[in-house]
Protein backbone atom coordinates (compact mmCIF):
# COMPACT_ATOMS: atom_id res chain seq x y z
CA UNK A 1 0.00 0.00 0.00
CA UNK A 2 1.63 3.49 -0.75
CA UNK A 3 2.11 5.92 1.84
CA UNK A 4 0.38 9.15 2.06
CA UNK A 5 1.28 12.71 0.44
CA UNK A 6 2.34 15.01 2.98
CA UNK A 7 0.65 17.85 1.65
CA UNK A 8 1.80 22.04 3.13
CA UNK A 9 0.74 25.28 2.64
CA UNK A 10 -2.65 24.20 3.07
CA UNK A 11 -4.89 24.19 6.17
CA UNK A 12 -6.82 20.95 6.79
CA UNK A 13 -10.32 22.90 5.88
CA UNK A 14 -8.82 23.10 1.87
CA UNK A 15 -7.24 19.32 2.41
CA UNK A 16 -10.73 18.09 3.21
CA UNK A 17 -12.26 20.19 0.14
CA UNK A 18 -9.69 20.00 -2.59
CA UNK A 19 -7.43 16.93 -1.11
CA UNK A 20 -4.32 17.23 -3.55
CA UNK A 21 -5.73 18.93 -6.36
CA UNK A 22 -3.75 22.00 -7.45
CA UNK A 23 -0.51 20.67 -5.62
CA UNK A 24 3.29 20.23 -6.78
CA UNK A 25 5.37 17.50 -5.90
CA UNK A 26 7.90 18.94 -4.80
CA UNK A 27 10.12 16.11 -2.48
CA UNK A 28 10.08 13.43 -0.41
CA UNK A 29 9.80 12.97 3.55
CA UNK A 30 13.19 12.25 4.77
CA UNK A 31 13.23 9.44 7.51
CA UNK A 32 16.25 8.54 9.56
CA UNK A 33 19.22 11.05 10.13
CA UNK A 34 22.13 11.52 8.15
CA UNK A 35 23.25 8.06 6.96
CA UNK A 36 20.59 6.40 7.81
CA UNK A 37 18.11 8.21 6.41
CA UNK A 38 15.87 7.23 3.28
CA UNK A 39 12.81 8.90 1.74
CA UNK A 40 9.49 8.02 2.19
CA UNK A 41 6.37 10.17 1.30
CA UNK A 42 5.92 12.29 -1.37
CA UNK A 43 5.48 15.88 -0.33
CA UNK A 44 2.84 18.43 -1.76
CA UNK A 45 3.12 22.06 -1.97
CA UNK A 46 -0.28 23.76 -2.36
CA UNK A 47 -0.97 26.45 -5.49
CA UNK A 48 -4.65 27.47 -4.84
CA UNK A 49 -3.81 30.05 -1.90
CA UNK A 50 -1.45 33.10 -1.89
CA UNK A 51 2.29 31.94 0.09
CA UNK A 52 5.05 34.31 1.27
CA UNK A 53 7.82 31.53 1.09
CA UNK A 54 11.18 31.48 2.16
CA UNK A 55 14.11 29.83 0.64
CA UNK A 56 17.69 29.75 2.46
CA UNK A 57 20.81 27.68 2.76
CA UNK A 58 24.31 28.53 1.79
CA UNK A 59 25.82 28.71 -1.74
CA UNK A 60 25.78 25.56 -3.64
CA UNK A 61 23.12 23.65 -1.53
CA UNK A 62 20.25 24.19 -4.15
CA UNK A 63 18.16 26.95 -3.49
CA UNK A 64 18.17 28.42 -7.18
CA UNK A 65 17.73 24.43 -8.11
CA UNK A 66 14.56 24.65 -5.69
CA UNK A 67 13.23 27.53 -6.98
CA UNK A 68 12.81 25.83 -10.78
CA UNK A 69 11.31 22.72 -9.13
CA UNK A 70 8.48 25.16 -7.68
CA UNK A 71 8.48 26.76 -11.22
CA UNK A 72 8.25 23.70 -13.03
CA UNK A 73 5.34 22.60 -10.38
CA UNK A 74 3.09 25.54 -11.08
CA UNK A 75 3.25 24.84 -15.03
CA UNK A 76 1.99 20.74 -14.80
CA UNK A 77 -0.78 22.04 -12.65
CA UNK A 78 -4.72 21.26 -14.31
CA UNK A 79 -5.54 23.75 -16.87
CA UNK A 80 -8.48 24.83 -14.66
CA UNK A 81 -5.90 25.91 -12.22
CA UNK A 82 -3.04 27.04 -14.42
CA UNK A 83 -5.32 29.82 -16.33
CA UNK A 84 -5.75 31.44 -13.47
CA UNK A 85 -1.65 31.60 -11.91
CA UNK A 86 0.60 33.80 -13.80
CA UNK A 87 4.51 33.34 -11.96
CA UNK A 88 7.28 35.82 -12.86
CA UNK A 89 10.66 34.63 -12.08
CA UNK A 90 13.11 37.62 -11.53
CA UNK A 91 16.54 36.23 -12.95
CA UNK A 92 19.47 37.69 -11.48
CA UNK A 93 22.04 35.10 -12.63
CA UNK A 94 20.83 34.53 -16.17
CA UNK A 95 20.19 30.51 -15.32
CA UNK A 96 16.61 29.96 -15.68
CA UNK A 97 16.78 30.44 -20.05
CA UNK A 98 17.51 26.64 -19.21
CA UNK A 99 13.85 25.63 -18.17
CA UNK A 100 13.53 25.78 -21.92
CA UNK A 101 15.38 22.36 -22.57
CA UNK A 102 14.31 19.14 -21.02
CA UNK A 103 16.42 17.18 -18.36
CA UNK A 104 18.35 14.21 -19.95
CA UNK A 105 21.21 15.11 -18.31
CA UNK A 106 20.22 13.36 -14.74
CA UNK A 107 17.48 10.77 -16.24
CA UNK A 108 18.54 7.77 -14.77
CA UNK A 109 18.13 10.07 -11.50
CA UNK A 110 14.53 11.19 -12.84
CA UNK A 111 13.91 7.38 -13.28
CA UNK A 112 14.53 6.48 -9.76
CA UNK A 113 12.03 9.41 -8.63
CA UNK A 114 9.43 8.02 -11.36
CA UNK A 115 9.57 11.15 -13.05
CA UNK A 116 10.48 11.61 -16.96
CA UNK A 117 12.55 14.73 -18.62
CA UNK A 118 10.43 17.89 -19.58
CA UNK A 119 10.93 21.21 -21.36
CA UNK A 120 9.11 23.80 -19.56
CA UNK A 121 7.41 26.56 -22.02
CA UNK A 122 8.63 29.56 -20.46
CA UNK A 123 8.32 33.07 -22.19
CA UNK A 124 11.77 34.70 -21.42
CA UNK A 125 11.47 39.02 -21.21
CA UNK A 126 15.16 40.59 -21.77
CA UNK A 127 15.43 44.55 -21.36
CA UNK A 128 15.70 46.81 -24.92
CA UNK A 129 19.51 47.37 -24.47
CA UNK A 130 20.45 44.61 -24.54
CA UNK A 131 18.75 42.89 -27.00
CA UNK A 132 21.76 42.61 -29.61
CA UNK A 133 23.74 40.88 -27.27
CA UNK A 134 21.56 38.11 -26.91
CA UNK A 135 20.93 38.04 -30.60
CA UNK A 136 25.12 37.51 -31.28
CA UNK A 137 25.08 35.29 -28.40
CA UNK A 138 22.58 33.38 -29.73
CA UNK A 139 21.33 33.02 -26.17
CA UNK A 140 16.95 32.81 -26.18
CA UNK A 141 14.79 35.21 -25.37
CA UNK A 142 10.80 35.63 -26.58
CA UNK A 143 10.29 39.78 -26.05
CA UNK A 144 11.60 42.73 -25.08
CA UNK A 145 11.01 45.02 -22.44
CA UNK A 146 11.09 48.13 -21.52
CA UNK A 147 10.43 51.09 -18.86
CA UNK A 148 9.00 54.92 -19.83
CA UNK A 149 10.86 57.63 -17.21
CA UNK A 150 7.45 59.21 -16.42
CA UNK A 151 6.54 55.57 -14.89
CA UNK A 152 9.21 56.12 -11.99
CA UNK A 153 8.34 58.54 -8.92
CA UNK A 154 10.89 60.94 -7.39
CA UNK A 155 11.83 58.35 -4.36
CA UNK A 156 12.91 55.99 -7.40
CA UNK A 157 14.91 58.48 -9.00
CA UNK A 158 16.39 59.31 -5.41
CA UNK A 159 17.22 55.60 -4.59
CA UNK A 160 18.52 54.72 -7.56
CA UNK A 161 21.28 57.46 -7.84
CA UNK A 162 21.57 57.44 -4.33
CA UNK A 163 20.89 60.65 -3.96
CA UNK A 164 20.13 62.65 -0.37
CA UNK A 165 16.56 64.15 -1.19
CA UNK A 166 17.07 67.10 1.22
CA UNK A 167 20.70 68.03 -0.55
CA UNK A 168 20.46 70.56 -3.25
CA UNK A 169 20.81 68.12 -6.00
CA UNK A 170 17.84 66.06 -4.35
CA UNK A 171 15.74 69.56 -3.92
CA UNK A 172 16.46 69.66 -7.98
CA UNK A 173 15.56 66.37 -8.89
CA UNK A 174 12.38 66.53 -7.07
CA UNK A 175 11.40 70.04 -8.61
CA UNK A 176 12.56 69.15 -12.27
CA UNK A 177 10.17 66.06 -12.71
CA UNK A 178 7.34 68.03 -10.79
CA UNK A 179 7.40 70.21 -13.60
CA UNK A 180 8.03 67.21 -15.85
CA UNK A 181 4.72 65.81 -14.74
CA UNK A 182 2.99 68.94 -15.36
CA UNK A 183 4.36 70.15 -18.62
CA UNK A 184 4.55 66.86 -20.68
CA UNK A 185 2.68 64.05 -18.94
CA UNK A 186 4.73 61.44 -20.94
CA UNK A 187 8.05 62.67 -20.54
CA UNK A 188 11.38 60.72 -21.41
CA UNK A 189 14.64 61.60 -20.11
CA UNK A 190 16.00 63.76 -22.82
CA UNK A 191 13.05 66.12 -21.49
CA UNK A 192 13.97 65.59 -17.72
CA UNK A 193 17.62 66.47 -19.30
CA UNK A 194 16.25 69.40 -21.35
CA UNK A 195 14.25 71.12 -18.11
CA UNK A 196 17.65 70.83 -15.77
CA UNK A 197 19.99 72.86 -18.63
CA UNK A 198 17.10 75.21 -18.45
CA UNK A 199 16.82 75.64 -14.64
CA UNK A 200 17.83 78.92 -13.48
CA UNK A 201 18.07 79.01 -9.83
CA UNK A 202 20.47 76.22 -8.99
CA UNK A 203 24.00 75.89 -9.40
CA UNK A 204 26.05 74.41 -12.18
CA UNK A 205 27.89 72.21 -10.37
CA UNK A 206 24.33 70.75 -8.95
CA UNK A 207 23.23 70.55 -12.66
CA UNK A 208 25.95 68.87 -14.22
CA UNK A 209 26.10 66.40 -11.86
CA UNK A 210 22.30 65.38 -11.94
CA UNK A 211 22.77 65.66 -16.44
CA UNK A 212 25.54 63.00 -15.49
CA UNK A 213 23.11 60.55 -13.45
CA UNK A 214 20.28 61.13 -16.22
CA UNK A 215 22.91 60.84 -18.95
CA UNK A 216 23.96 57.31 -17.40
CA UNK A 217 20.63 56.00 -16.85
CA UNK A 218 19.95 56.52 -20.67
CA UNK A 219 22.45 53.88 -21.19
CA UNK A 220 21.13 51.67 -18.62
CA UNK A 221 19.36 49.62 -21.61
CA UNK A 222 15.90 49.88 -20.04
CA UNK A 223 14.40 53.27 -20.95
CA UNK A 224 12.51 53.68 -24.32
CA UNK A 225 9.60 55.61 -25.18
CA UNK A 226 8.50 53.34 -28.13
CA UNK A 227 10.02 50.21 -28.22
CA UNK A 228 9.57 46.62 -26.30
CA UNK A 229 6.83 45.25 -24.06
CA UNK A 230 5.17 47.02 -20.82
CA UNK A 231 5.08 45.00 -17.51
CA UNK A 232 1.36 43.93 -17.93
CA UNK A 233 2.70 42.14 -20.49
CA UNK A 234 4.59 39.72 -18.22
CA UNK A 235 0.69 38.98 -16.39
CA UNK A 236 -0.67 36.83 -19.41
CA UNK A 237 -2.72 33.96 -17.92
CA UNK A 238 -1.18 30.40 -17.57
CA UNK A 239 2.32 31.45 -18.35
CA UNK A 240 5.82 31.81 -16.15
CA UNK A 241 7.55 34.91 -17.67
CA UNK A 242 11.18 35.19 -16.79
CA UNK A 243 12.58 38.70 -16.38
CA UNK A 244 16.11 38.26 -17.07
CA UNK A 245 18.29 41.37 -15.78
CA UNK A 246 21.58 39.41 -14.92
CA UNK A 247 23.53 41.55 -17.47
CA UNK A 248 23.19 44.44 -15.25
CA UNK A 249 25.37 43.26 -12.91
CA UNK A 250 27.98 44.97 -15.53
CA UNK A 251 27.01 48.32 -14.41
CA UNK A 252 28.51 49.99 -12.01
CA UNK A 253 25.18 50.85 -10.40
CA UNK A 254 23.83 46.90 -11.47
CA UNK A 255 22.25 46.14 -7.91
CA UNK A 256 20.56 49.83 -8.11
CA UNK A 257 18.90 49.31 -11.30
CA UNK A 258 17.63 45.56 -10.47
CA UNK A 259 16.36 47.29 -7.92
CA UNK A 260 14.85 49.79 -9.49
CA UNK A 261 12.80 47.66 -11.92
CA UNK A 262 11.91 44.90 -9.09
CA UNK A 263 10.26 47.72 -7.28
CA UNK A 264 8.38 49.45 -9.98
CA UNK A 265 7.15 45.93 -10.88
CA UNK A 266 6.15 45.10 -7.36
CA UNK A 267 4.02 48.38 -7.18
CA UNK A 268 2.00 47.75 -10.40
CA UNK A 269 1.29 44.22 -9.52
CA UNK A 270 0.11 44.96 -6.57
CA UNK A 271 -2.14 47.24 -7.92
CA UNK A 272 -3.35 45.35 -10.86
CA UNK A 273 -4.47 42.91 -8.20
CA UNK A 274 -5.91 45.15 -6.02
CA UNK A 275 -8.26 45.92 -8.39
CA UNK A 276 -8.73 42.73 -9.77
CA UNK A 277 -9.81 40.99 -6.59
CA UNK A 278 -12.49 44.13 -6.15
CA UNK A 279 -13.73 43.49 -9.61
CA UNK A 280 -13.60 39.36 -8.50
CA UNK A 281 -15.39 40.41 -5.36
CA UNK A 282 -18.25 42.06 -7.14
CA UNK A 283 -18.82 39.08 -9.36
CA UNK A 284 -18.85 36.57 -6.33
CA UNK A 285 -21.37 39.12 -4.76
CA UNK A 286 -23.59 39.07 -8.08
CA UNK A 287 -23.26 35.86 -10.03
CA UNK A 288 -22.16 33.53 -7.21
CA UNK A 289 -18.69 33.18 -8.64
CA UNK A 290 -15.39 34.93 -9.14
CA UNK A 291 -14.23 35.74 -12.97
CA UNK A 292 -10.52 35.80 -12.59
CA UNK A 293 -9.75 38.45 -15.87
CA UNK A 294 -6.37 38.88 -14.18
CA UNK A 295 -4.65 35.80 -12.67
CA UNK A 296 -3.33 35.72 -9.27
CA UNK A 297 0.53 35.91 -9.32
CA UNK A 298 3.38 34.44 -8.04
CA UNK A 299 6.75 36.52 -7.72
CA UNK A 300 9.40 34.55 -7.89
CA UNK A 301 13.48 36.23 -6.85
CA UNK A 302 16.65 34.89 -6.06
CA UNK A 303 19.33 36.87 -3.60
CA UNK A 304 16.50 38.29 -2.14
CA UNK A 305 18.32 40.14 0.50
CA UNK A 306 19.94 42.53 -2.25
CA UNK A 307 16.73 43.98 -2.83
CA UNK A 308 14.62 43.38 1.10
CA UNK A 309 18.12 43.91 2.96
CA UNK A 310 17.85 44.42 7.26
CA UNK A 311 19.87 47.42 7.05
CA UNK A 312 19.26 50.40 5.00
CA UNK A 313 16.84 50.61 1.89
CA UNK A 314 16.78 50.26 -1.85
CA UNK A 315 14.36 51.02 -4.64
CA UNK A 316 12.68 47.68 -4.13
CA UNK A 317 12.15 47.45 -0.17
CA UNK A 318 9.13 49.55 0.09
CA UNK A 319 6.94 47.91 -2.70
CA UNK A 320 8.39 44.32 -1.67
CA UNK A 321 7.69 44.80 1.68
CA UNK A 322 3.94 45.75 0.83
CA UNK A 323 3.60 42.62 -0.80
CA UNK A 324 4.98 40.60 2.02
CA UNK A 325 2.53 41.91 4.64
CA UNK A 326 -0.42 42.85 2.37
CA UNK A 327 -0.03 40.85 -0.98
CA UNK A 328 -1.78 37.83 -0.08
CA UNK A 329 -5.33 39.41 0.35
CA UNK A 330 -5.29 40.21 -3.09
CA UNK A 331 -3.65 37.04 -4.55
CA UNK A 332 0.05 37.41 -4.69
CA UNK A 333 2.54 34.73 -3.64
CA UNK A 334 6.28 35.31 -2.86
CA UNK A 335 9.13 32.82 -3.15
CA UNK A 336 12.17 34.45 -1.59
CA UNK A 337 15.89 32.79 -1.96
CA UNK A 338 18.69 33.84 -0.01
CA UNK A 339 22.01 32.31 1.57
CA UNK A 340 21.79 35.33 3.85
CA UNK A 341 18.59 35.14 6.18
CA UNK A 342 20.43 37.23 8.09
CA UNK A 343 20.61 40.45 5.94
CA UNK A 344 16.95 39.73 4.67
CA UNK A 345 14.29 42.40 6.43
CA UNK A 346 12.96 40.66 9.31
CA UNK A 347 9.51 41.27 8.49
CA UNK A 348 10.25 38.77 5.61
CA UNK A 349 11.03 36.07 7.76
CA UNK A 350 8.98 36.71 10.43
CA UNK A 351 5.67 36.93 7.11
CA UNK A 352 6.73 33.75 5.66
CA UNK A 353 4.13 30.55 6.11
CA UNK A 354 6.66 28.37 4.45
CA UNK A 355 10.30 27.99 5.10
CA UNK A 356 12.28 25.82 3.72
CA UNK A 357 15.86 25.55 4.82
CA UNK A 358 18.67 24.01 3.58
CA UNK A 359 22.54 23.95 5.45
CA UNK A 360 23.41 26.78 7.32
CA UNK A 361 26.49 27.61 8.91
CA UNK A 362 26.53 30.83 9.80
CA UNK A 363 25.42 31.51 13.80
CA UNK A 364 23.82 34.77 12.33
CA UNK A 365 21.77 33.00 9.80
CA UNK A 366 20.53 30.38 12.11
CA UNK A 367 18.94 32.69 15.06
CA UNK A 368 17.31 34.97 12.02
CA UNK A 369 15.68 31.71 11.17
CA UNK A 370 14.50 30.97 14.81
CA UNK A 371 11.97 33.98 14.79
CA UNK A 372 9.95 31.83 12.77
CA UNK A 373 10.30 29.04 15.41
CA UNK A 374 6.09 28.05 16.73
CA UNK A 375 5.12 26.45 19.78
CA UNK A 376 4.94 23.31 17.29
CA UNK A 377 8.57 22.92 16.91
CA UNK A 378 9.79 20.68 19.51
CA UNK A 379 13.51 20.97 18.64
CA UNK A 380 15.72 23.89 17.87
CA UNK A 381 16.37 24.62 14.12
CA UNK A 382 20.36 24.07 14.26
CA UNK A 383 19.43 20.51 15.53
CA UNK A 384 16.61 19.62 13.15
CA UNK A 385 19.05 21.14 10.13
CA UNK A 386 22.13 19.06 11.84
CA UNK A 387 20.14 15.94 11.08
CA UNK A 388 19.96 16.19 7.02
CA UNK A 389 21.81 14.04 4.82
CA UNK A 390 24.80 16.22 3.65
CA UNK A 391 23.37 16.35 -0.49
CA UNK A 392 22.03 19.00 -1.81
CA UNK A 393 18.33 20.16 -1.87
CA UNK A 394 17.99 18.40 1.44
CA UNK A 395 16.11 20.87 3.93
CA UNK A 396 14.16 21.22 6.64
CA UNK A 397 10.46 22.07 6.05
CA UNK A 398 8.53 24.61 8.34
CA UNK A 399 5.05 24.85 7.42
CA UNK A 400 2.30 27.21 9.26
CA UNK A 401 0.17 26.12 7.54
CA UNK A 402 -0.16 22.59 8.88
CA UNK A 403 1.87 23.47 12.19
CA UNK A 404 4.57 20.76 11.51
CA UNK A 405 8.12 20.75 10.79
CA UNK A 406 9.55 17.99 8.35
CA UNK A 407 12.49 17.07 6.87
CA UNK A 408 12.63 16.49 3.31
CA UNK A 409 14.67 15.73 0.11
CA UNK A 410 13.78 18.14 -2.88
CA UNK A 411 12.81 16.20 -6.72
CA UNK A 412 15.56 16.34 -9.37
CA UNK A 413 14.52 18.84 -11.77
CA UNK A 414 12.55 17.84 -14.94
CA UNK A 415 13.64 20.87 -16.92
CA UNK A 416 17.49 21.81 -17.71
CA UNK A 417 19.54 23.18 -14.60
CA UNK A 418 21.82 25.92 -15.68
CA UNK A 419 23.04 27.03 -12.23
CA UNK A 420 25.72 24.36 -11.94
CA UNK A 421 28.94 25.65 -10.38
CA UNK A 422 31.08 24.93 -13.34
CA UNK A 423 34.22 22.65 -13.76
CA UNK A 424 38.16 22.88 -15.12
CA UNK A 425 37.64 19.82 -17.39
CA UNK A 426 35.13 18.79 -20.34
CA UNK A 427 32.43 16.69 -18.79
CA UNK A 428 31.77 13.82 -20.98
Amino acid sequence: MPLPDIIVGRNQEDISKYGLYGTGYIGKHIVGEKEDAHLTNKIMLDFLRPHVIGIFGKRGMGKSYSLGILSEELSLLPEKVMKNLSMIIVDTMGIFWSMKEPNEREIRLLNDWGIKPKNIPIKIFIPIGYSKHFIETGLPFDKIFSMKAYDLSVEDWIMSFGIDPIKPIGILLEKIINICKNKIPKFSIYDIIKEIKADKKSSKIDKNALINRFSTAERWGIFSEIEGDSIEELLEPGTISVLDISLFGSLSKGWSIRSLLIGLLARRLYDVRIKARKEEELSIISKGSADKKTPLIWMVIDEAHQFIPNKGETAASEPLLKLVKEGREPGISLVLATQRPNKLHEDVIAQTDIVIAMRLTASQDINALRTVMQTYMLEDIQQSINKLPKSNGAAIILDDNSERILSMQMRPRISWHAGKSPIAITEE
